[in-house]
């Protein structure tokens, strides 16, 4: 054997074992990573984090690579000319051009937001829309903001399909190809589908739901539209405040223990007392659309407890001038202890989880709950933010 030929056989032996450099990919086959967090944030602000991708990026790389399928349960949708959300719709329909099938769910209650974008995804060829009708069942509406791609890709949270909610609001979601989450995202959207067609609620069979110990969970909202084996995500967010030994950290549009016109609903608010009675940091972001709102009175009484912090973040307008609804926080998840993070389409508002279709996903994972601290912590130390003084008078904020 020649020194040459033995050579040769050592390299390929060796290419077995060593590590080789990964190889860059791009377009349909660009890698990304199963779980991550995706943020929006308000522009000519500096609250965007390095690390994390922008939700208007996401969506279009999403949507253009999809090869079969794209169904999307949302509240609502509206664009503008130039804006964020145009390259999404424009993908929208390249995948309908190309064979890919679209179905949108929207809130019937939404319907008017926006009907030239209800229309040009109807348009789409091949294109199904549905309005999701909860009249007669409850008061309560689509308020999920998700949508799966090929049965193997899914984004869920706070952002609605809203120009809005890319450039104007600070959101944050998760995209993920976890087959616990995209799976479970898939079922939930095949039963919305059905009830939008006939309006009859389903009979679910009794089965036990899946451990509560598992690193990734999907909860789910109201209970009668929901699988026996998916938990109610307020029994969920209970238990994760009752586990909290260290920290809490909230960060909501909304939050007020007052449903309907006189109905006091202190789930949540007792489980946040309690944690911080038992010496657990409590910190509560919420946005400026609180001032002037019942919950208000509420919200400063929690002030008042020991350990328990409450911030109200408040974004400048932009320099273009008033947006109706932006210019916000709309994010809406709960880390614990730094280990724990639940985030979904939920305000902390008892029709959110006893009425309305919403989603949340639970993560027992130091790691994305860490980079969600950060994000929060980010925001609570920013100069958009201010202590809730419980003896002053606030003025209500602009909004629509």
């Amino acid at each position: 054997m020649t020194v040459r030929s033995l050579v040769l056989i050592l390299a390929a032996a060796l290419s077995l074992v060593v590590p080789q450099p990964a190889r860059a990919q791009s377009g349909s086959q660009r890698q990304v990573p199963a779980t991550r967090l995706v943020q929006s944030i308000p522009v000519e602000t500096d609250l965007a984090d390095p690390a994390l991708p922008f939700a208007k990026d996401v969506w279009v790389d999403m949507i253009h690579r999809a090869k079969t399928s794209v169904e999307a349960a949302e509240f609502y949708v509206t664009s503008r000319a130039g804006s964020a959300l145009e390259p999404v719709l424009a993908e929208l329909e390249k995948a309908g051009a190309r064979g890919v099938k679209v179905r949108f769910l929207l809130s019937s209650k939404m319907l008017g937001q926006d009907p030239a974008s209800v229309g040009r995804i109807r348009r789409i060829p091949g294109a199904e829309v549905r309005s999701f009708d909860l009249t007669g069942v409850s008061r309560g509406i689509l308020h999920a903001k998700y949508f799966v791609v090929d049965g193997q890709e899914a984004f869920l949270g706070s952002q609605n399909f809203d120009w809005r909610a890319l450039e104007q609001i600070h959101e944050l979601g998760v995209q993920t190809s976890d087959p616990r989450i995209v799976l479970r995202l898939s079922e939930l959207f095949a039963i919305d589908w059905r009830f939008a067609e006939g309006g009859k609620l389903p009979d679910f069979p009794a089965q036990p739901p899946m451990s509560a110990r598992s690193q990734v969970e999907l909860v789910a909202s109201p209970p009668f539209l929901t699988p026996k084996d998916i938990r109610p995500a307020i029994a969920a967010l209970v238990d994760l405040l009752e586990q909290a030994k260290q920290t809490v950290r909230v960060q909501l549009l909304v939050y007020s223990p007052i449903s309907g016109q006189d109905h006091y609903w202190p789930v949540l608010d007792n489980a946040l007392r309690a944690a911080a009675v038992r010496g657990v940091k409590v910190r509560l972001l919420v946005s400026d659309w609180v001032l002037g709102g019942r919950g208000l009175p509420h919200l400063k009484a929690l002030t008042l407890i020991p350990n328990l912090e409450v911030k109200v973040a408040s974004i400048p307008e932009a320099k273009e001038g008033h947006i109706p609804f932006a210019r916000t926080i709309h994010s809406k998840y709960l880390v614990v202890d730094e280990t724990h993070l639940a985030l979904g389409t939920s305000n902390w508002e008892e029709g959110y989880f006893t009425e309305s279709r919403n989603i949340e996903l639970i993560f027992r994972d130091s790691s994305m709950a860490g980079q969600a601290a950060g994000i929060f912590d980010r925001l609570w130390n920013s100069r958009y933010t201010f202590t809730l003084d419980p003896t002053k008078v606030y003025e209500k904020r602009k909004v629509d």
